[in-house]
């Protein structure tokens, strides 16, 4: 095995390697679904609920009445975001799956209400 053989196998190993980490750090995009909340103001806001390799477990809240709102919330500390738990993003995105279950819904209007 000559020098060229090692700097290829060398260069393929950091290609894959780019590969995998950008697949984790942004193609590994979890979507669970969104779900509308009314806040204790009555504002009407639509909620996504994701996660991503980078960001890690985020909502993003969106205002119905007025579509320039905009808010994200993080349970993993990313960037400036409002800061949520893991247990009330969980609640979130439980509420998904479950959006007519009546005790996820009025907790989640509790802690919308807390962030916008």
């Amino acid at each position: 095995m000559g020098i060229f053989d090692i700097f290829k196998d060398v260069k393929d190993f950091g290609t894959e390697f780019d590969k995998a980490f950008n697949f984790v750090m942004h193609d590994s995009k979890d979507y669970y679904g969104e779900v509308d909340v009314q806040d204790s103001s009555g504002t009407l806001w639509r909620i996504r609920v994701r996660r991503t390799g980078d960001r890690g477990r985020y909502l993003k809240i969106n205002s119905k009445t007025n579509s320039s709102r905009q808010i994200r919330a993080t349970a993993d500390g990313y960037k400036d975001y409002v800061q949520i738990t893991p247990d009330e993003w969980d609640m979130f995105r439980l509420l998904v799956g479950n959006p007519n279950h009546v005790e996820l819904y009025l907790n989640a209007k509790k802690v919308l209400s807390r962030i916008v």
